[in-house]
């Protein structure tokens, strides 16, 4: 072999070890950056705490057959609505119910959780989450997250304050229904309150309120 072939023959090997080197660092990089994408687009740290998720079942109730929830909805255990497919002729038992309200959670609550953008206490995260479990993301999502994001929490709380009406089920109409009014004074009061919820249910319960 001719030095001058020895020469091509290097300068070939030098040649592909940089691209090889280069198309390493170009896919790194892509790895680095969709991770960073992903990061951004799913927050993911604001969940529910296990205070939070009681105090939900608490105020929906344990029921073990289908009833109307007064907007027309079958529902049944902790607040779910019987969806399209379901069939619930028959009762439910409670561990049933616990498994239906994991579900609903996650699918209901947590995907708006996640379009929160500012940093929330638990007990902000818990009273929001119970209102979303309730009203419906739809509510959330257009009438308190721009302010909640926006960092605007008394008008978020106003808003709040507005969903406390339903219909009647002798009349039909829509009135002030005095469990939601109750639960919404509830989620602004746990909303505002720094200290942690764990804590006031057991002050709750040595005071006996």
């Amino acid at each position: 072999m001719t030095i001058a072939t020895r020469l091509l023959a290097s300068a070939i090997v030098v040649t592909a070890l940089a691209c090889g080197k280069e198309s390493q660092s170009r896919r790194l990089a892509d790895t680095a950056a969709a991770a960073e994408t992903s990061a951004r687009r799913a927050p993911g740290s604001k969940r529910m705490s296990e205070e939070g998720l009681a105090q939900i079942r608490q105020h929906e109730a344990f029921m073990p057959k289908k009833y109307d929830d007064g907007a027309g909805n079958a529902t049944i255990g902790y607040g779910h609505l019987v969806l399209k497919g379901e069939n619930y002729s028959a009762e439910i038992t409670e561990a049933q119910a616990n498994e239906l309200f994991k579900k609903d959670v996650e699918r209901v609550v947590n995907p708006s959780l996640d379009k929160i953008q500012v940093e929330l206490t638990q007990n902000q995260v818990d009273a929001l989450g119970s209102f979303i479990f309730n009203v419906g993301p739809g509510a959330f999502e257009k009438g308190l997250l721009p302010h909640i994001n926006a960092r605007r929490h008394e008008r978020a709380m106003g808003r709040m304050l507005k969903y406390i009406t339903g219909r009647d089920a002798r009349s039909g109409e829509r009135r002030v229904l005095r469990g939601l009014l109750k639960r919404r004074r509830s989620e602004v009061a746990l909303f505002k309150n720094p200290r942690p919820l764990k804590y006031l249910g057991g002050l709750v319960s040595r005071t006996g309120a």
